[in-house]
């Protein structure tokens, strides 16, 4: 082969590689097109429907007040709201901001928790309940019990429990939240609570009150005289109970609080009333307060006054000697202090007080008062017979069978 017939051989089969070159970049080039087109519809048609799937609430003048993520029994829209304004906890050094749960309706906010107040018509201090309280106030807008206001979603953040209360004169309703302090009032005097879940016309302010009864006091009072017992009550065997009645606790907290005081008004009555002969000294032992298991001992009453005047007719009664009702016994106690009263048992609801959570953008107000009802959610809008329509896995939503 000649140096001619080479040269030509070697022309010709490099014309032929770049062929092959330029038909696989073609169909490359075509193909890479054709596979971005589709891709590129692929991603409208998923943003679409994602668009279509996404409910935004937003009120009225059309500000956003968040996306839903879930809904509640009502079937009211649930939105986060995030709280950044609680200053850094000791535990919470990178200070993540808590967050509260939101139910949306079309005219007012609503949560899982109450806002207690300690005047009619939800008026007064407010308080709300501490986080993953289950046992008090348990019943719900259903009215079964168990089935009340707790929210655990804020003791998952180990932080403050937030509620809806009463707005100004809207039923909108305001944010509130729980502080560290304790209720400025014993649970005894609330009397209203703002439940935001109730389905009523108006506002959802109701009365309340804690269920009360009577103490067990049959474990109060045992009698001595020096190491022999003269009577002895309510057993032959101990001055006072060694346990309260089944079904009830002790309430030694409470009544712990009140003996130092208790303890020397008892003395200086039997001591002056000794020196008269009327009754013999005896040492009186002081036991326990008994209250149903849930509730605990009343402190709204004077409780050193009601507890030393019931320990002081028990004694006499164990003594056998009737002085509660003897003029002179009524001016001793009387110049005393000591007064009869009722020793009552209530819900133990620990309250704790609460706080407006203020705008951001206007110390002066709530965070909620610049949103206007009626709220609203997105709709997705289908202009023509062409436009694509999103259809759930597995036929969901089709409706060719009816």
């Amino acid at each position: 082969m000649n140096h001619a017939t080479l040269t030509a051989h070697h022309r010709q089969a490099g014309f032929v590689l770049t062929i092959e070159l330029i038909l696989i970049t073609t169909i490359l080039i075509i193909g890479s097109f054709v596979g971005i087109s589709a891709l590129r519809n692929a991603l409208v048609k998923q943003h679409v429907a994602q668009k279509d799937r996404t409910i935004t609430v937003s009120d009225s003048n059309g500000i956003k007040l968040g996306k839903m993520f879930s809904l509640n029994e009502h079937e009211t829209p649930i939105i986060p709201f995030i709280d950044n304004s609680v200053a850094p906890l000791a535990p919470d050094p990178a200070h993540q901001n808590f967050r509260a749960l939101l139910g949306v309706r079309d005219d007012r906010f609503t949560s899982r928790e109450p806002v207690y107040y300690d005047a009619p018509n939800c008026t007064g201090n407010p308080c709300i309940k501490g986080i993953s309280d289950e046992t008090s106030d348990s019943v719900g807008v259903d009215g079964i019990n168990g089935t009340g206001a707790v929210s655990y979603f804020h003791a998952l953040q180990g932080g403050p429990n937030y509620a809806i209360g009463r707005a100004n004169n809207t039923v909108t309703g305001y944010l509130f939240r729980s502080t560290p302090q304790q209720c400025p009032v014993n649970i005894s005097q609330i009397e209203s609570r703002y439940l935001s879940q109730k389905v009523v016309s108006g506002m959802p302010c109701e009365s309340f009150s804690v269920e009360q009864a009577e103490a067990d006091v049959s474990c109060l009072v045992g009698v001595e005289s020096g190491s022999s017992i003269i009577n002895i009550g309510p057993t032959i065997d101990n001055p006072v109970c060694d346990q309260c009645p089944a079904g009830t606790e002790a309430q030694g907290d409470t009544l712990d609080r009140n003996r130092s005081a208790i303890g020397p008004l008892i003395n200086t009555v039997f001591s002056t009333l000794s020196l008269t002969g009327l009754v013999p000294n005896v040492d009186v032992t002081l036991g326990e307060v008994c209250c149903p298991i849930g509730t605990r001992l009343d402190e709204n009453n004077d409780l050193t006054s009601s507890v030393t005047y019931i320990a002081l007719a028990t004694a006499f009664d164990l003594l056998n000697v009737n002085l509660i009702d003897n003029p002179l016994v009524s001016n001793l106690l009387a110049s005393l202090g000591i007064q009869q009263g009722t020793l009552n048992c209530v819900a133990d609801i620990n309250l704790l007080s609460a706080e407006q959570v203020v705008d951001p953008f206007n110390d002066n107000q709530n965070v909620l008062q610049r949103f206007t009802a009626p709220f609203k959610v997105n709709l997705p809008s289908i202009n023509n017979e062409d436009s694509w329509i999103y259809v759930a896995p597995d036929g969901e939503g089709d409706n060719s069978g009816l």
